[in-house]
């Protein structure tokens, strides 16, 4: 992925040489990620309770189901997250990635 802003020194974004056009397009983009996570969730749960209801909860459908339940919610609850949080986290997963790392591959 092409970034279109830089983390500045001082906290927050710069853009750079990105119009408003291209950022705008980026800030749809992200938007739309977000609504289309939170109405994939919504249907698979509501596949979920359907499921359950019908005596299948040990289905491998439900199964599959959960497991993409629980991606989902994972999902949301980054997007969700503080842009501070999600900036500290990105600092320290390339921390992790750099040549002189000592082999461990922790997510913090």
């Amino acid at each position: 992925m092409d970034r279109l802003t830089q983390p500045a020194p001082g906290g927050g974004y710069t853009a750079g040489e990105h119009s408003p056009e291209e950022l705008l397009a980026a800030l749809g983009k992200y938007e739309d990620l977000y609504e289309s996570v939170g109405a994939e969730l919504e249907l698979v749960r509501l596949n979920l309770q359907e499921l359950s209801k019908a005596g299948k909860a040990r289905s491998a459908t439900y199964t599959m189901l959960s497991g993409s339940r629980f991606l989902l919610e994972e999902m949301q609850k980054r997007l969700d997250e503080p842009g501070d949080d999600v900036a500290g986290r990105l600092r320290a997963l390339k921390r992790q990635l750099e040549p002189e790392d000592d082999g461990f591959r922790d997510v913090e």
